[in-house]
């Protein structure tokens, strides 16, 4: 097993050489890994564990690869051909190839372990973890405008821009995404919740001057926060009005994201808020399609831009026992993990690196010296961004000591199952929600609306 080269030493290497690629796992990881362009162009096959794919053409990324089985990968290297790992059970291939007779001992990579191999004080660390996540972020900053074609270019060329700096001076400091937690409180139990919220014997709501006192810090030492979601059942709690409004002010955030269980409604003050375009709510679909319906009327009638998750998968993240990883296994879980780069954020006066780590911390499940720190009112603008940059360009976290989220092969569960069963799905059948607006077209066509 080849290591040490970050994938962007490994795609320099295939492109100035004109290597040749077999990647080994058809799924969901070779999609990812297929979207660079010097991938692409090299793999001559693929090769899966899976019978049913072997001896076909398979479209990836826009184009079809022929499927080999592994036991043919023989047949098909030569010197100038590597292996790449293209799936979450890269450590059980990485045996099945040990175990072959495979000619001239050739190079195999691991693409998980690719992308993960930056470090923190590295021009890729940045790239990876700001610049193009930041991007991302604001891309859907511009849907939420309906900003496109060439406008949509021109911004977020501009953007990028920004980001990087300009005339050798230090680069801002720009996040491309936190969490607040505001509440423990949850109207549903549902297992595998990503924040732990049915194993609050007590829940409770964070004071709203202490929010809005960490938003003045947090603010205090960034230049700029791409998008800030307001995350558990945000409609729960009663002072959800006084963050909108604070938040829709701020100038150095672009962007809003309130993540609901659709089966709550707002508040009229809050409801009118919501109509501001920098907010975006996400509806998450658990088949309360009853509940559901009068939610999304709802903000229809009121022009609250909003999107439906339909047919969620959840990542099993495991309970909150201690794992025993070791640092090196820690490492890989926080740099593999969407979370540490972009769900950071603040509960109830201390910063953390994870939004499971605060929960963790609020349960009592367990401390770490480095996952989060308090946002002193007497701090100085430079020592809160001193701190937040030492939270954000880091290579490992506690917290992934009892959690899964970041370890491959991810385990996954249906979204939004009740512990206890006392919210039962609606007995109707799921609409995509596409169909569901051309549905919408066609009655207005029936009526001559257009």
């Amino acid at each position: 097993m080849q290591d040490r080269k970050t994938l962007k030493t490994f795609l320099e290497e295939v492109h100035n050489q004109q290597k040749k690629i077999i990647c080994f796992g058809t799924g969901v990881m070779a999609q990812e890994a297929l979207q660079y362009e010097q991938i692409r162009q090299a793999v001559v096959a693929m090769a899966d564990n899976d019978v049913r794919r072997q001896g076909c053409q398979i479209e990836l990324a826009g184009q079809f690869y022929p499927v080999i089985a592994p036991s043919a990968l023989q047949e098909n290297l030569d010197e100038n051909t590597v292996i790449l790992l293209t799936s979450g059970h890269y450590k059980a291939m990485e045996r099945q190839i040990g175990e072959m007779d495979l000619p001239g001992q050739p190079e195999v990579y691991a693409f998980p372990e690719l992308r993960v191999a930056y470090k923190a004080d590295s021009e890729e660390f940045f790239q990876e973890r700001f610049l193009k996540e930041c991007l991302k972020e604001y891309e859907t900053v511009l849907e939420q405008y309906h900003i496109t074609g060439e406008e949509k270019a021109a911004k977020l060329q501009e953007k990028e821009a920004y980001i990087l700096g300009r005339d050798g001076k230090e680069r801002p400091f720009v996040v491309p995404r936190i969490m607040i937690m505001p509440t423990t409180r949850c109207n549903m139990r549902c297992k595998g919740c990503s924040s732990l919220l049915p194993l609050f014997d007590k829940p409770c709501d964070v004071e709203i001057g202490q929010i809005l006192q960490d938003f003045e810090l947090f603010f205090s030492g960034v230049d700029e926060c791409i998008r800030i979601t307001v995350g558990g059942e945000p409609f729960l709690y009663p002072h959800l009005k006084e963050i909108l409004e604070y938040l829709l002010e701020q100038e150095k955030v672009l962007g809003i994201m309130m993540i609901t269980n659709s089966t709550i409604l707002p508040k009229a003050e809050v409801l009118e808020l919501l109509r501001d375009p920098k907010i975006l709510v996400e509806i998450s679909d658990y088949g309360h399609l009853e509940k559901m319906s009068r939610l999304v009327q709802l903000l229809e009638e009121h022009d609250v831009f909003f999107k439906v998750l339909t047919d969620q998968v959840w990542t099993d993240m495991g309970g909150v026992e201690c794992r025993e990883r070791t640092p090196e296994e820690l490492r890989f879980s926080y740099l593999n993990c969407d979370q540490g780069k972009v769900i950071k954020g603040f509960h109830n006066g201390k910063f953390h690196t994870c939004a499971r780590s605060a929960r963790m911390l609020a349960l009592g499940a367990y401390q770490s010296e480095q996952d989060y720190f308090e946002l002193k009112p007497e701090d100085s603008p430079e020592e809160i961004r001193k701190k937040l940059k030492g939270m954000f360009y880091r290579e490992s976290a506690d917290a992934c000591n009892y959690c899964d989220l970041g370890t491959l092969p991810a385990k996954t569960m249906e979204a939004g199952i009740q512990m206890q069963g006392n919210i039962r799905k609606s007995r109707y059948t799921i609409v995509d929600r596409q169909e569901y607006e051309e549905l919408k077209r066609l009655a207005r066509v029936r009526k001559g609306e257009g």
